[in-house]
C-alpha cells in the first residue's frame, strides 16, 4: 500500500477519492485503538488534509466518515449505512453490455417514477475497489447486485421493488419522464450538480434511451477518456476547466464556455488539462 493509492469512501451522499487513508490507517491502528471518536475524527482529518483538499466547512463530515473507516480496519462493528436517497452504480469500461446495463436501470427508472443517482463507473483501478468478480455490475445502494451480466429491466425494478424503492403510493404515472436525476421546474447551476474527486471521473446521467443520451461529467485533472468511437454525433460543452480534445487525430483545447461536435464512427479522446466538468449530448 502506498501513500498515493486512492480509496472510495461516501462522505454524505457522495463518494469521493481519498489519497492515502489506507497507510494512514495503518499507522494509526494499534496507538489509537479504543480512543475517542472525536480525537480520532480530528487526528485524521489533520493528517488527510496534507495530501486531499477537505473544505472547512466540511471538516465534520469528513471526520465521521474517516471514524467509520478507522473503526473497520480495526475490526470495530460500525452503524449500517442509512441510505436515504437511491443510490446505483454500474461497473464496466463502457462495451456495448455495460451501456446497455446502464440503459436498462434508467428505462427502470423512469417506469417507476424513482429519481436516482446513477454512476457509471468506467476505470479499472476504480472498478477493482468494488471487488466484483466480473463487469458489467450492479451495485444498488450498496449492495452487489449481479457480476457480469446485464440483468433485464423487468429484473432491475423487482430488485427495486422488494427493496422498498416504489413509486410514492397516490401518485400516478400517467405522464412519461424522459430525464432523470434533475428536478424539474426549478433553476440549477449544472457545473454544482457534479464534484471533483481525486483521481476519478465522475458522471450524472440525465437521460440514455436508444437515440439519445445526456451525461454530465467531473474529470480529474490528467483523467480522462481514452480513444474510442461513439455511436451518434456527440457535442461536449465544457462548464468548468479546460480539457484537450482529439478527433480523428486533430487535437484542440476546449474550454469553460466552448463547445466541440465529435462526429458518429470517427475515433475521438478527451482528457483534463486541469480539474474539468462537460456536458455530454449523444444524439444517435
Amino acid at each position: 500500500m502506498t501513500d498515493t493509492e486512492v480509496s472510495q469512501i461516501k462522505i454524505g451522499k457522495h463518494t469521493f477519492g481519498i489519497v492515502g487513508l489506507q497507510k494512514t490507517l495503518e499507522n494509526m491502528a494499534e496507538e489509537y485503538a479504543g480512543q475517542p471518536d472525536d480525537a480520532v475524527a480530528e487526528l485524521l482529518v489533520k493528517r488527510l488534509s496534507k495530501a486531499n483538499f477537505i473544505p472547512d466547512k466540511a471538516q465534520e463530515k469528513y471526520g465521521h466518515a474517516f471514524v467509520r473507516e478507522f473503526k473497520k480496519f480495526i475490526g470495530e462493528a460500525v452503524e449500517v449505512e442509512n441510505y436515504s436517497e437511491l443510490v446505483i452504480k454500474v461497473l464496466g469500461a463502457g462495451c456495448v453490455v455495460c451501456n446497455s446495463l446502464e440503459n436498462e436501470v434508467m428505462e427502470a427508472l423512469t417506469d417507476m417514477g424513482l429519481a436516482a443517482e446513477v454512476e457509471h463507473v468506467r476505470d479499472a483501478a476504480q472498478i477493482a475497489q468494488y471487488k466484483v468478480r466480473g463487469t458489467p455490475a450492479l451495485i444498488i445502494n450498496g449492495k452487489v447486485m449481479s457480476t457480469g451480466t446485464a440483468p433485464s429491466k423487468n429484473q432491475i425494478k423487482k430488485w427495486l421493488a422488494t427493496a422498498g424503492w416504489c413509486q410514492p403510493p397516490g401518485e400516478l404515472m400517467d405522464k412519461p419522464v424522459f430525464i432523470k436525476n434533475i428536478a424539474f421546474s426549478d433553476v440549477h447551476n449544472l457545473a454544482e450538480l457534479v464534484d471533483y474527486e481525486t483521481g476519478r471521473v465522475v458522471s450524472r446521467t440525465f437521460a440514455q434511451n436508444s437515440t439519445l443520451s445526456i451525461t454530465l461529467f467531473a474529470f480529474d485533472q490528467g483523467e480522462g477518456v481514452s480513444t474510442h468511437t461513439a455511436p451518434g454525433d456527440a457535442m461536449l460543452q465544457v462548464l468548468d476547466g479546460k480539457a484537450a480534445v482529439i478527433i480523428d487525430g486533430k487535437e484542440m483545447t476546449v474550454q469553460a464556455g466552448q463547445v466541440v461536435v465529435m462526429p458518429a464512427n470517427v475515433p475521438h479522446s478527451v482528457t483534463g488539462v486541469v480539474r474539468f466538468k462537460m456536458l455530454l449530448t449523444v444524439v444517435k
